[in-house]
């Protein structure tokens, strides 16, 4: 299957093609350029490179959050876009998962980390079993400091939430042992690999979906409170 990965949910985007288990092309998107204008020659210039078409695709992957607000709704309407285009399947594939897919077959538990401010992180934890990522908890919100402490045995951690809080990390007695330099930022290619296993079940995303967030937009936080009316007479 010719599969069409996209990462968008952090400042780290990224775009994977793959035929089955084989990754043909990868590239990164340009993290001082808008998003929006971008995805789409980045993609297409990603296929020119591997010698595909855009009719060659035959299935989707893309981050479903959490992240941050802008590039999962970027993210997610572009491949919704190329699914109605081509009728061909879309998957989602979380991003703490999909970072832990960075790092295949560890012997070690991955704790994926994705900064959101000093020392707060979306955190979960992961552990390869019989070459099957298991999830131990994820989609969780909380302090850097928090899950380390939580730790209780040598662990792998992925993603810049460990990079952005080194100084907290000196303080604390921990068991985290920091990812190899390739495998730690959210990446299509761990999206691509993940996004294959679903598609192969058929846990395809439902049309009218929306990213997976955890905490609301800042919008939603800074939304002025509208007095409740006293209808009574």
């Amino acid at each position: 299957m010719i599969l069409l990965a996209v990462e968008t949910a952090t400042s780290h985007q990224s775009v994977a093609i793959f035929n089955d288990q084989k990754l043909l092309g990868y590239t990164e998107c340009e993290s001082n350029r808008s998003l929006t204008t971008q995805i789409i020659p980045t993609i297409q210039q990603l296929l020119r490179v591997v010698s595909l078409d855009v009719a060659d695709l035959e299935g989707l992957a893309v981050s479903i959050g959490p992240g941050t607000f802008t590039g999962l709704r970027v993210g997610l309407a572009t491949m919704t876009a190329f699914r109605l285009a081509l009728g061909i399947p879309l998957v989602g594939v979380p991003t703490l998962e999909g970072l832990a897919w960075n790092l295949p077959n560890s012997d070690l538990p991955i704790v994926s980390m994705v900064s959101i401010r000093a020392e707060m992180v979306y955190w979960g934890l992961f552990q390869w079993e019989h070459q099957k990522l298991v999830s131990k908890q994820t989609d969780q919100m909380g302090k850097f400091s928090d899950v380390c402490a939580g730790l209780t045995e040598p662990t792998i951690v992925l993603g810049d939430g460990l990079a952005r809080n080194q100084e907290s990390l000196e303080l604390h007695n921990c068991l985290i042992i920091e990812g190899p330099s390739d495998a730690l930022w959210p990446s299509a290619k761990g999206v691509g690999r993940a996004g294959q296993e679903l598609l192969e079940m058929g846990k395809f995303l439902p049309e009218g979906c929306t990213p997976r967030y955890i905490q609301p937009s800042y919008a939603e936080i800074s939304k002025p409170l509208i007095p409740a009316q006293d209808f009574s007479e």
